[in-house]
């Protein structure tokens, strides 16, 4: 019989390895805030290279982009929110007269029918608050104040600095690994940078195709539709399904025929992102098969809830680099 010999250096490393896992699951919430920042800032540090090339100082050129965002951002809060909270309490009145009309599962949703409207009148309700308190509306979205004021004042700090990210990790690892975790880096912050930007323009566009459709067929509550599907296009894979469902449902309270139509409508729009759009604006910017696309929102979703499931590709898309590079080696 064959005798095991573990030394006492192994077991000090095998301990200090589970006390590593043990700190990085303790602090995941920072390690989140951080890859939020880092696609932040990979997203627009070629934007503020290039106007610093032009001539503006740096620290105008971050500010001008920060202000460029607000700007933006309140004109599509305040163009938007308010129609779809009209349109959604209009769906709150409604919504038994569109479910007895599609008769789609009726008997078995009908018990449910008050929390359905309830669950609706709060999101109008929110949507209101949302159009009242913009800032309010920005923070919930990171998880509150502290968060938010986080992830903002990082990323605007890093930007300040050329090679931001660079300058911090090169102070602190050791010297034999600095050129390969900077290879590492920036392969990372390339394609982090190439899927925020991406992702932000096909929601866009898939959101103004959806809505054209839906307002050609006069489909109820079109506008509403539309932004789901263009929230939901975050999503890989799962997104337009999802965002799919609704629109269909709603289409059967006009006639089966149009619900068809509005299937096959998104099912060419999911087409002509998939190999058109897709591959124009994003490239292979991921590279992920479906499978490990599939399996990293079953875990991220598992994990972190809604923000694990949009964060999970680019998650795993690092994690990947890191073990080809780590490989090379």
């Amino acid at each position: 019989m064959s005798k095991i010999d573990i030394s006492t250096r192994t077991i000090i490393k095998l301990f200090g390895f589970a006390l590593l896992l043990w700190f990085l699951w303790a602090i995941r919430d920072i390690l989140i805030l951080l890859f939020v920042v880092l696609i932040l800032v990979a997203a627009f540090s070629p934007t503020v290279d290039y106007l610093e090339k032009s001539g503006l100082p740096r620290l105008l050129a971050v500010i001008l982009i920060y202000l460029v965002l607000l700007i933006c951002l309140s004109f599509l809060v305040y163009l938007i929110v308010p129609p779809i909270v009209e349109q959604v309490n209009e769906l709150t009145h409604n919504l038994p007269y569109y479910i007895d009309k599609t008769n789609v599962f009726y008997s078995q949703v009908k018990d449910y029918l008050p929390q359905f409207q309830s669950g609706l009148q709060n999101l109008a309700s929110a949507l209101g608050r949302f159009t009242d308190n913009i800032w309010s509306a920005g923070l919930a979205v990171f998880g509150g104040i502290i968060a938010f004021v986080t992830v903002m004042v990082l990323t605007f700090y890093i930007l300040l600095e050329k090679d931001g990210f660079d300058s911090v990790i090169v102070s602190l690892i050791p010297k034999e690994y600095k050129g390969k975790v900077l290879t590492i880096l920036h392969k990372v912050g390339k394609k982090m940078g190439t899927w925020l930007r991406g992702q932000l323009l096909l929601c866009l566009i898939i959101a103004i195709l959806d809505f054209v459709v839906f307002y050609i067929l006069n489909l109820p509550f079109a506008l509403v539709l539309a932004v789901l599907g263009g929230i939901l296009e975050i999503i890989p894979t799962i997104g337009p399904i999802l965002a799919a469902i609704p629109a269909i449902i709603m289409a059967l309270t006009i006639s089966p025929l149009t619900a068809i139509i509005v299937g096959l409508a998104l099912l060419g729009i999911q087409q002509l992102e998939s190999q058109i759009l897709v591959p124009k604006i994003m490239g292979r910017a991921m590279g992920l098969s479906p499978v490990i696309v599939i399996i990293a929102l079953l875990i991220g979703g598992k994990l972190f809830g809604i923000g694990g499931a949009i964060l999970a590709v680019p998650a795993a898309t690092v994690l990947i680099i890191i073990i080809k590079e780590w490989r090379k080696t």
